[in-house]
């Protein structure tokens, strides 16, 4: 069974929205764009470190592995799911007018 890109959005929003229920009661407020985005910078830190360490330019506290790289990756989509549908923006639709565009101005 496939998932588009759509579906995985909306599925990210839906286990975002019963996450947060959860904790907005503890922390006294739900996260806002605000918090959603210095969530992904957050992550893209975090990508960015597991990069340099497979790489050989940060001197490892611990190993970076392929498998790390594609949780931060993994973490980074999520966040952009919902970032996506908090806004009503089709990802799919987007994403797939973003590589024609590429197509057409390298590869034309």
């Amino acid at each position: 069974m496939s998932t588009t890109l759509s579906d995985a959005q909306h599925f990210c929003w839906k286990t975002f929205i019963k996450i947060n229920k959860r904790f907005d009661q503890k922390r006294g407020r739900p996260w806002d764009p605000f918090v959603m985005v210095t969530d992904l910078l957050e992550e893209a830190g975090e990508t960015a470190a597991v990069v340099k360490g497979l790489e050989g330019f940060k001197p490892p506290d611990k190993t970076k592995t392929k498998e790390m790289l594609a949780t931060e990756l993994s973490d980074m989509l999520y966040i952009i799911f919902v970032l996506a549908e908090h806004y009503e923006i089709n990802l799919e639709e987007k994403f797939l007018e973003t590589v024609n565009d590429y197509i057409i101005r390298f590869l034309t």
